[in-house]
């Protein structure tokens, strides 16, 4: 087999995140609440802008007027030597960088990043919590603002719903900055190495079809922008996060009636493809393999860990499916291998550490503290049979028809549309039964490449299991059809969504260049445009965010209790991204935890029913104050007035909701209950 050089690039799925403040950090490249070595902070934690590695402290997360800074998305660009089809792992990769000579001896002299965002949301289809993906089996969800008529694909309907900022392209040793907004205009690759304008490309914001608008935080007119460093990879950031919605034949704004399908309602999350041509010294120039881009929900815990994170359920898809790890499981038999040897660090510990993490975003009971923790303190010498795990009898089984059977078995918290509760990926569950039947292994496991690596931060980092619809991405993530499926044959590596070729021609203002896109179990394989993760989000994403706090079992299961536990007990929706009671650093007195709080607190969340507690009671101020959450983030980079906070413990840091000590809705452990339903008159 002859060797050839491929280009890839890393994250091969990335999320830039909202802020209101026109500064920025980056998003994480180590993963979520994993020991990081040479240091006691655990791995999550955005970085510093300008720097390579540095973590930020508390006094990083907003700017001197206390806006919410935004975390860029950072790309990279490795290459790899091939001989034959790709592996996985590869375990190698040099970084491209502008002036980085290569093995052959070529040299980078530029590369040219091309990215396209837009948002769907209003176009396309309602979510249907209760169904996730299977709304789409057969056929398809009622469309979103059914009284803008026209069929999916209308230019009227896409005229006036869908979000579409265009392409942009820069050069990265021109040092180029290019906005995503309403009055930059779009380009893209042109002839022989140019960057051409498209000055017909139909841009469209919703101000373009509205004559009014209701503008809480101020208008959408941009979806982010793009620049780079300079060593020449790529930032993106995100927008504001601003939500706007239209009035009524009466001039008031439309009521927001729901968490997820708002008729007349418009953010600007937004999602798209990137791309970039590297050019070298000689005048020659090769395409790399190309990633995706997410903007979209802060991360307000960055370092706690999802039991089921975005990398468990895409690692399972990639297993499962598309031949990742033929040593580990076969797809022709449908079955895992009897002798393959998981990594404790790398495989089980993770699992154990999450589940410790929770007790930091979660008002858990004693019982399970000391549970968690003796889960946590398992190591590779212990024997599995003479751990709390012992038999993995507490573990709820993918395999099995448990996901309605509550308590004793974990994960306790809300599970995936139609179902009562979460379980772990069926391959976390095999690798942990190796692990119980002392199958395993006591080093770190399979050596992943620095490309690689920054793949499998970047989703451990999102929320995983439950996608109703999700936080980061939805259920669209375990798809195997957005997916570049000939990975080992083309060499450009797995988990890499896969473009839909965009071309910009015979472009005309009056006339959308997207359409409605790529939708789920419709054997579509073609691709994704600009828009098609995020537009499976709620709308306006900050009434979802502020709903998924706690919440009976039935509202998973058509609004009927289905699971073991009584029917008003309260569970966690999604509490590693979607904190619900914290712990306010400013009232940590030498390392000794308070009473905990309602991460969302303060005037306008007082809750009469405890199914509500923890939330903004009107879900105009989810729009207006999501920016004045706390974030939590690990002891040892709070800094707060010179005190020494201990790296064991998590502690809320920069709410504007409340000061230190203020009085609010008191927080009950679990299990705690709704009101009971009214009963029905006969």
């Amino acid at each position: 087999m002859n060797k050839k050089t491929v280009f890839r690039v890393h994250p091969t799925i990335n999320f830039a995140r909202f802020g209101t403040s026109d500064e920025y950090i980056l998003s994480p490249e180590t993963s979520a609440g994993l020991p990081q070595p040479g240091t006691d902070v655990t791995g999550g934690l955005p970085i510093k802008a300008g720097t390579e590695n540095t973590p930020v402290t508390s006094k990083d997360l907003r700017d001197k007027d206390g806006f919410l800074k935004k975390q860029a998305a950072r790309f990279r660009i490795y290459a790899y030597d091939i001989e034959g089809e790709a592996t996985y792992p590869g375990g190698d990769g040099i970084e491209v960088t502008i002036g980085t000579k290569l093995p052959d001896g070529r040299v980078v002299s530029d590369l040219i990043w091309t990215s396209h965002l837009a948002n769907k949301k209003a176009a396309v289809y309602n979510v249907v919590n209760n169904k996730g993906i299977e709304a789409y089996n057969q056929a398809v969800p009622q469309m979103r603002n059914p009284e803008t008529h026209g069929d999916i694909d209308s230019a009227y309907r896409l005229n006036r719903l869908m979000i579409d900022a265009g392409p942009r392209t820069i050069s990265a040793l021109s040092g180029e900055h290019a906005k995503f907004d309403d009055n930059t205009i779009p380009t893209c690759p042109g002839h022989k190495e140019t960057i051409k304008e498209l000055l017909d490309y139909p841009v469209r914001f919703p101000a373009d079809y509205n004559d009014e608008l209701f503008e809480p935080n101020g208008p959408i007119n941009t979806l982010g922008e793009m620049f780079t460093d300079d060593k020449g990879r790529l930032l993106m950031l995100s927008s504001s996060g601003n939500a706007v919605g239209q009035y009524d034949e009466y001039g008031v704004p439309i009521q927001m009636t729901g968490d997820l399908n708002n008729v007349g309602w418009f953010d600007s999350a937004a999602d798209g493809p990137v791309s970039v041509r590297v050019r070298f010294e000689d005048g020659s120039s090769e395409e790399a393999f190309g990633a995706w881009v997410v903007c979209g929900d802060p991360a307000y815990a960055p370092q706690i860990r999802n039991v089921v994170s975005v990398w468990d359920d895409v690692y399972n898809l990639f297993v499962r499916k598309l031949d990742l790890q033929p040593e580990l499981y076969d797809r022709q038999s449908d079955q895992y291998s009897p002798d393959y040897r998981p990594s404790f660090s790398q495989d089980i510990k993770p699992v154990f550490t999450a589940s410790a993490l929770q007790k930091w975003t979660a008002n858990l009971p004693e019982m399970a503290l000391r549970a968690h923790a003796a889960v946590d303190a398992i190591n590779e010498h212990d024997n599995p049979n003479e751990t709390i795990m012992a038999a993995l009898n507490f573990l709820r089984n993918p395999f099995k028809e448990e996901t309605n059977i509550g308590a004793p078995l974990m994960p306790l918290s809300l599970g995936a549309a139609g179902t009562s509760f979460l379980t772990v990926t069926k391959t976390q569950y095999f690798l942990l039964e190796q692990w119980s039947k002392h199958l395993y292994q006591k080093n770190d496991g399979i050596k992943l490449g620095p490309g690689e690596f920054l793949d499998m931060a970047s989703l451990s980092n999102c929320l995983g299991g439950r996608y109703v619809p999700g936080i980061e991405v939805s259920y669209t993530v375990t798809c195997a059809d957005i997916y570049m499926q000939d990975w080992k044959k083309t060499g450009s590596g797995p988990f890499r969504i896969k473009h839909f070729p965009l071309k910009y021609k015979n472009l005309n203002k009056e006339i959308p260049f997207l359409k409605s896109g790529w939708i789920p179990l419709h054997n579509q394989t073609d691709g994704l445009e600009p828009g098609d993760v995020s537009k499976f989000m709620a709308i306006p994403w900050q009434t979802d965010y502020n709903s998924c706090s706690i919440h009976a079992t039935a509202i998973n299961t058509d609004g009927v209790n289905e699971s073991n536990g009584a029917e008003t007990t309260l569970y966690w929706s999604w509490p590693s991204q979607r904190p619900d009671a914290v712990y306010v650093a400013e009232e940590v007195v030498n390392n000794v935890l308070p009473k905990q709080q309602w991460s969302i607190r303060g005037p306008g969340t007082y809750a009469i029913n405890p199914a509500s507690a923890a939330t903004f009671q009107d879900p105009l101020d989810s729009v207006t104050n999501w920016d004045k959450i706390g974030i939590i983030i690990q002891g040892s980079n709070v800094d707060i007035d010179d005190n020494e906070f201990s790296p064991d413990l998590y502690l809320e840091v920069e709410s504007q909701l409340t000061r230190p000590g203020d009085a609010s809705d008191p927080v009950a452990q679990w299990p705690f209950n709704a009101n009971p339903p009214k009963k029905r008159s006969k």
